[in-house]
């Protein structure tokens, strides 16, 4: 059913009148089908620079996300949880007011926070929010075959009834207009890697010096991360890494948080945390890394190594064991494969174990990420020493890096994932980073030669895929 114009005024008069009752702003959203196969194009237009861009894609799945401006905004820092901006954003949803054609989509929210929240920004991520949640004035949701824009705008108790009606329905007809149309070219440029943090030597001390901490029942594992540090030729186009990584990790859930004036965060990342629909969550125990090989029989090889490696094992045990600790607590028909699979991306393969459960609690999905970062897969085992270490060892602010990063619907539903293979761009310097967990085998220079392989595929995709 189409929406009609007495609908739309129906709905614009619900909302104020909510609005005077609750004495608050309330969300007015439609949502109308489009004829489109790819909604990238919508964050592409010049004079959007100046505007919030968001953008989540996993291709193998035939899913993406894609928001521009913002209706509203919500920061998580140390005054501001996590747990706090959930209760907000809840409230939020809870007297929106939707309307929509017949299967529409419902907004959401879309967003992401640091590793370590209460870690004050510094570096590149100086005037980067610790965390932030956007639901975007435009969002575009495509799954499968079926592609949605859902418009939304606050409605306050004074505004003017015709008014609003006459604006939201311009508003409507110029985001319709954006799709379909063609993406630009990828930016081809120059990027000049000038400084590694650690350098080589002091990351092997650090290395051998957690090492040293490393003690079975006391420290068993602790992820240690470093970057590159790059200077880009030219204006940089914050779409044209999302083209590439989307084309050459289609297995990957590619991201994108371009915030004008603070920053632009994208990677691709192999690692689900959570996702949760209806009763129904999964997530990943990702850990274990080797390259691809150059061939088939390099590869068979390698991938044996891998599934052979008392190390490497080790390591995603442990990850294995403590998400098991966690969700026992709150699900029940916890089902975790004894074997794990291989996880073959373009330059590496991990080890990856899919687990499943039925939710016992009610929680929605960012109350399952509250309860779920760190994991051991980006901080260590057992957490807390793991953290104290991490504090010490790691130079720099790892911002949204290893940081949760996902969207969640009006059902409290989403997806979150952790935020690897990453960079952060300011102006015309890039951070990229990649990290990996040492435990008791771990070896200094195989470790360094593992976080070069990681990094590659995000220093490409800057370039324009020339690397």
């Amino acid at each position: 059913m189409k929406v009609s114009d007495t609908i739309l005024f129906d709905s614009i008069q619900q909302a104020i009148t909510k609005a005077k009752v609750l004495s608050q702003k309330i969300i007015l959203s439609r949502s109308f089908k489009i004829e489109s196969h790819d909604i990238l194009p919508l964050l592409t237009h010049p004079s959007d620079k100046k505007k919030i861009r968001l953008y989540w894609e996993q291709p193998s799945k035939k899913f993406a996300i894609a928001g521009l401006g913002s209706a509203v905004e919500i920061d998580i820092n140390s005054e501001i949880s996590l747990l706090d901006a959930n209760k907000t954003i809840t409230e939020i949803f809870d007297n929106s007011v939707i309307i929509g054609e017949e299967g529409y989509a419902e907004p959401m929210f879309i967003g992401g926070q640091s590793f370590d929240v209460n870690c004050k920004s510094s570096g590149i991520w100086k005037n980067f929010p610790r965390g932030r949640f956007i639901l975007p004035e435009c969002i575009a949701v495509q799954n499968n075959s079926s592609t949605f824009l859902i418009v939304s705008q606050l409605i306050k108790e004074t505004d003017d009834p015709n008014k609003i009606k006459n604006e939201f329905t311009k508003t409507c007809i110029h985001y319709q207009n954006r799709l379909p149309v063609t993406l630009p070219p990828i930016q081809r440029i120059s990027v000049d890697k000038f400084k590694d943090i650690p350098d080589r030597v002091s990351y092997r001390n650090t290395i051998l010096e957690i090492l040293d901490n490393i003690q079975p029942g006391k420290v068993e594992k602790v992820v240690i991360s470093r970057s590159h540090q790059v200077l880009i030729e030219k204006e940089f186009s914050c779409i044209s890494p999302i083209q590439v990584l989307r084309n050459a990790y289609p297995n990957c859930t590619t991201f994108l948080f371009s915030f004008p004036n603070e920053g632009v965060f994208f990677g691709s990342t192999p690692e689900r945390l959570i996702m949760k629909n209806g009763s129904n969550i999964q997530t990943d125990a990702l850990a274990g890394t080797v390259a691809r090989g150059a061939n088939m029989e390099e590869d068979r090889l390698l991938t044996k190594t891998l599934l052979d490696s008392h190390k490497e094992s080790e390591e995603h045990q442990f990850v294995i064991e403590l998400i098991r600790e966690k969700l026992e607590t709150i699900s029940s028909d916890l089902s975790i494969p004894d074997v794990p699979q291989i996880q073959k991306l373009k330059n590496v393969q991990h080890l990856l174990t899919p687990i499943t459960g039925q939710l016992d609690n009610g929680k929605n999905v960012l109350d399952l990420v509250e309860y779920l970062h760190p994991t051991p897969a980006v901080a260590g085992t057992p957490t807390e020493k793991a953290l104290e270490i991490i504090k010490k060892s790691e130079q720099y602010d790892r911002g949204w890096y290893s940081g949760p990063v996902g969207w969640i619907d009006k059902n409290g539903d989403g997806e979150f994932c952790v935020a690897l293979r990453s960079a952060m761009v300011n102006h015309k310097e890039a951070q990229v980073f990649a990290g990996g967990g040492i435990v008791s085998e771990s070896v200094p220079d195989k470790e360094w030669e593992e976080t070069e392989l990681k990094l590659l595929p995000i220093i490409s995709a800057l370039s324009g895929g020339q690397v």
